[in-house]
């Protein structure tokens, strides 16, 4: 039995051509308006968007993702027996290192999605020079895929062509002692053909077995 040898198509389709994800840490410096007896009550980061996305040849990590996004930034804090709240926007630019599956076309196309929202890992007061500033350091993770036209390879058997066969045989007919013509002369003659036809156990009819067994 012989097997047919798979030809090779080329499917030019859009597929990802690469993936990657990034860490990055930031300080922010939210400026309040007093230099002396604050204590940091609590912080959090809210509205996280990614505004835009492309893919650029870096210096460090070469083919990459740059994202544009933004997000804010809360602290409360005490002072003299008082509360207060500062808020800032934050927004950052961040490059996340791909890697390449290669065969991929020059027309990228990236999609960036927040692994991990960006969170606060400390806050803490500073004094930088004649000004005290709420220290906050953020931390975010960034995922990205990135899709683009490329040519594949795959294999492609034959369906196999199998000739049908008619089953030829031969018509099965009843005995001759059995036939109908049998039958239909002999009034003693009955036709065990199904199950209701068949005598109950209580029934004697050995007479006609033994007429047609002689």
């Amino acid at each position: 039995m012989t097997t047919d040898r798979p030809v090779l198509r080329e499917i030019i389709t859009k597929a990802v051509c690469g993936t990657g994800t990034y860490t990055y840490q930031r300080s922010i410096d939210l400026e309040v308006p007093v230099n002396n007896n604050i204590q940091v009550l609590g912080h959090f980061v809210s509205n996280a968007d990614i505004e835009q996305a492309s893919v650029v040849d870096h210096n460090k990590y070469g083919k990459s993702v740059q994202v544009r996004g933004r997000y804010n930034v809360h602290v409360w804090y005490a002072y003299d027996q008082d509360t207060q709240a500062a808020k800032t926007t934050v927004t950052f630019i961040e490059h996340i290192p791909i890697k390449m599956y290669g065969g991929e076309s020059k027309a990228l196309e990236p999609l960036v999605h927040i692994i991990q929202k960006p969170r606060c890992n400390k806050a803490y007061v500073k004094n930088l020079d004649d000004k005290s500033v709420i220290r906050v350091e953020i931390e975010q993770t960034l995922g990205t895929e990135v899709s683009g036209m490329t040519t594949l390879k795959i294999g492609v058997i034959p369906a196999a062509m199998s000739a049908i066969k008619p089953v030829t045989g031969k018509e099965l007919v009843p005995p001759e002692k059995y036939s109908p013509q049998y039958a239909v002369s002999d009034p003693n003659y009955f036709d065990l053909k199904c199950e209701e036809d068949l005598p109950e156990e209580d029934d004697d009819y050995s007479f006609f077995y033994d007429e047609y067994t002689r």
